[in-house]
């Protein structure tokens, strides 16, 4: 069981809290924390969703419009820019 958990679930919230910067919820009730868990939630499979279609993607015009509409994205719903290509958010 613990292995399992390990494997699974652990990784996904040790990039939420290390590369993504969700160490601390600052907000007032539990509505608006299921919020930022559900755009959290976004922004880490967006990233790899980029990640696998980079891989799959045989031309670059395809992978470049898939990083043009992941930062369009990440930008409406965070009010970020994302400037590094491993997409780290900077606010």
């Amino acid at each position: 069981m613990k292995g399992e958990r390990q494997s699974t679930v652990e990784p996904v919230f040790g990039t939420l809290t290390q590369f993504m910067g969700l160490r601390k919820i600052n907000t007032i009730g539990i509505a608006q924390a299921n919020k930022l868990m559900h755009l959290s939630a976004i922004a880490y499979n967006l990233k790899k969703y980029l990640k696998f279609e980079q891989k799959r993607s045989k031309s670059v015009a395809g992978t470049r419009a898939l990083k043009v509409l992941a930062k369009n994205i990440l930008d409406r719903l965070f009010g970020c820019r994302v400037k590094h290509r491993k997409m780290p958010l900077h606010c």
